[in-house]
């Protein structure tokens, strides 16, 4: 297994994903068998992403922050933030997310319905939109609907409108759902033919995907295993190549090592490095060949 080091302020390592998958730069190593599945962690913003060669990613998996719900640390979007500033950002990484995709492929996009003091936010909406306004088309809308007494599920609304505020006109609910909101880009797409398993396809064709939240401790809004595991499984193949521009706690890198896909996976903020590499498993010896790489784009200050 590949070894990997890095510090809190500046590195750049050779990124050894095999060349199809990446520009042709001169941080490229060229030591890997064809065969072997890589992961690439790149701490930066995925506003821009040129370690990724154009029209090469096969999947896109992933969940942007939450708008001024949850607090990251460091930089990134969400907290804070007004909302019209929030979604200009995200669009910013939805351009980019255009450029590297494959023709025809897909990009599942997580995301709640914010609540604030002014009213409901329709980020759901607001995704489709953008994503449209790029040439992608909608085509499926999957709800996420997580069990009753999952911790952080009840909202102080509620416990107001239970106990101080019991009346008519004050309702208030606990959002118990999310939107997977699945988009494909324009063009013709290329894929192997390789037949789902019945059980499988009868476990995820509903509207309503009942799952579990996340424990993983260290990130305030991990998604949960199944999430991504059943979006990999259902839009690539072996050997494919997976991105998640929010990386977070590294779910989308760890299940698509365990499903021998590739997989890019950037984030902003230098703190979760070893939150990732511990949910990932780097230092076990799951698979000889298996390889793991860093790259540190810019200084990160502490």
């Amino acid at each position: 297994m590949a070894s990997t080091t890095y510090n809190d302020k500046t590195q750049k390592v050779g990124i050894t994903l095999p060349n199809l998958l990446l520009k042709q730069t001169d941080e490229i190593r060229g030591d890997l068998p064809r065969s072997a599945n890589v992961h690439a962690l790149i701490i930066a913003d995925s506003k821009s992403m040129p370690e990724i060669k154009s029209e090469s990613i096969h999947l896109v998996v992933t969940s942007p922050p939450y708008w001024n719900l949850k607090k990251y640390g460091g930089e990134g979007l969400g907290p804070n933030q007004a909302y019209a500033k929030y979604l200009y950002e995200i669009k910013s990484v939805l351009k980019e997310i255009k450029r590297v995709m494959a023709p025809g492929r897909f990009v599942a996009i997580n995301v709640g319905t914010a609540v604030s003091n002014d009213g409901m936010k329709p980020i759901n909406a607001d995704v489709v939109k953008m994503m449209e306004d790029l040439n992608f088309t909608f085509k499926k809308e999957i709800i996420w609907v997580k069990p009753k007494g999952t911790q952080g599920l009840w909202q102080r609304g509620v416990t107001k409108f239970l106990k101080s505020e019991p009346y008519p006109c004050y309702f208030s609910l606990n959002m118990m759902h999310e939107y997977i909101l699945i988009f494909q880009n324009e063009g013709q797409m290329q894929i192997p033919l390789e037949r789902l398993s019945e059980d499988f396809i009868k476990k995820v064709s509903w509207s309503i995907w009942e799952m579990r939240v996340s424990y993983t401790k260290g990130h305030p809004a991990p998604f949960p295993y199944e999430l991504p595991s059943r979006l990999i499984q259902l839009y690539t193949v072996e050997g494919e190549t997976v991105l998640d521009p929010f990386g977070g706690s590294g779910t989308t890198m760890k299940v698509a090592r365990d499903l021998k896909r590739n997989s890019f996976l950037y984030e902003v903020n230098s703190e979760y490095i070893d939150l990732i590499k511990e949910n990932v498993g780097w230092n076990s010896s799951f698979d000889s060949d298996t390889r793991y790489e860093i790259k540190i784009r810019k200084s990160i200050t502490s």
